[in-house]
């Protein structure tokens, strides 16, 4: 029977995008081992409080002009949602919330006698703050973090007893910054194989995949620079996912004018289809300048598809360069012609590569590996 109770909270639907994902794996962790009460936008467990939507964030998004301006919707909808929740928080244990959602949250567990735990799906905010300016300067944007909510998070990584980081490379971030070691706790999400169905690379053409928002941190346009000088033949390059600005539009929209090889898809993965995504790549492109994790990394290799990854992407940590993968310097669009035009002279490579990294999708990314170390984590903090 479990004696503590725990409040859940995450501005996201179960199953739903990566932060939906991130909260259905919470609940499946969690509720083994404590009384869970759930914030979230969709009512769909026992004990669930469903937040209602931020009229602030809906207004914005019926202007034409200013739907576009997602880090304002983002920021209307966290804050709304952190209000809410603060003040309709129940009596309990232990409070968790999501990094940028939370920090009157936290101030009101707090108040209230509860341990605390952040969850932190990004790297450090320095870290990710800086690559996001830099990138987004080069296209004329402002970066999605202002100075009110760079402040909130750090306000937030000050309040929390726990901060869960989804990987061993954005823990890194946090010591160099000198945050302590013991207040961190690496959680990497699991992975259930039988979603996935192997990729068998017998479609006939050199399949390049990205699957993300088209934003500049995600860093499409040094994988556009790279597909550019390699220039193969019998090739595609798919990117899975929509424009985040005007500026990513027209860069693409160029592009294709040059190169019909490129394809935009502006769809969500998990209603295609994983084997109609994921089954039909050669090799999946991720590089993003900054990444706690990245789910698209790991549900292509749970499809038995090799990653070319970043150096500062969190699901690097399962990529043995060369055996299921490689890993590239941010920012390095030659790396990454290297790679490409390895694995494209070197088809061969493909199913052995993409056998090795869902092997290691089934060794390191189970349940237990993702809730032993939090559950542990939290309950010391509760003794």
């Amino acid at each position: 029977m479990n004696t503590k109770a725990l409040v859940l909270a995450a501005n996201a639907v179960a199953r739903q995008g990566g932060q939906g994902l991130n909260l259905q794996h919470m609940l499946e962790a969690l509720r083994e081992d404590f009384e869970l009460s759930v914030f979230c936008r969709d009512a769909g467990e026992p004990r669930t409080h469903k937040v209602p939507p931020s009229p602030l964030s809906t207004a914005l998004g019926r202007v034409p002009l200013l739907r576009r301006r997602r880090d304002w919707l983002v920021l209307a909808s966290d804050l709304h949602f952190d209000r809410y929740v603060a003040s309709h928080l129940p009596a309990a244990d232990v409070f968790q919330g999501v990094v940028g959602q939370c920090a009157e949250s936290l101030q009101a567990a707090r108040r209230r006698g509860m341990r605390t735990v952040l969850d932190v799906v990004n790297t450090h905010v320095d870290d990710f703050r800086a690559h996001v300016d830099r990138e987004s300067r080069k296209f004329g944007l402002k970066g999605n973090i202002g100075p009110a909510m760079y402040q909130r998070i750090l306000q937030e990584y000050r309040t929390a007893d726990v901060v869960r980081v989804m990987s061993e490379r954005s823990r890194r971030t946090f010591l160099t910054r000198g945050f302590p070691e013991e207040k961190l706790v690496v959680a990497s999400p699991p992975m259930d194989l039988g979603e996935f169905s192997p990729a068998t690379f017998k479609q006939g053409v050199f399949r390049v995949g990205f699957v993300g928002l088209i934003e500049p941190w995600k860093g499409f346009h040094y994988l556009l620079d790279a597909w550019e000088s390699l220039r193969p033949k019998d090739a595609e390059l798919v990117l899975w996912g929509g424009p985040g600005s005007r500026a990513a539009t027209n860069m693409i929209r160029e592009f294709q004018a040059r190169d019909t090889s490129l394809l935009v898809k502006p769809q969500e993965v998990r209603k295609v289809g994983y084997a109609e995504v994921y089954g039909k790549m050669s090799v999946l492109v991720h590089p993003s300048l900054a990444d706690g994790f990245s789910y698209s990394v790991v549900e292509a290799m749970a499809s038995g598809v090799p990653v070319i990854v970043t150096d500062n992407t969190g699901a690097a940590d399962l990529v043995e360069e060369g055996v299921n993968g490689y890993v590239v310097p941010t920012a390095d669009a030659r790396a990454l012609h290297e790679r490409l035009e390895h694995l494209y002279r070197h088809p061969e490579l493909l199913p052995r590569m993409g056998a090795k990294a869902r092997e290691a999708v089934q060794r390191h990314l189970t349940p237990e590996n993702f809730r032993r170390p939090l559950v542990t984590r939290i309950q010391q903090a509760l003794a």
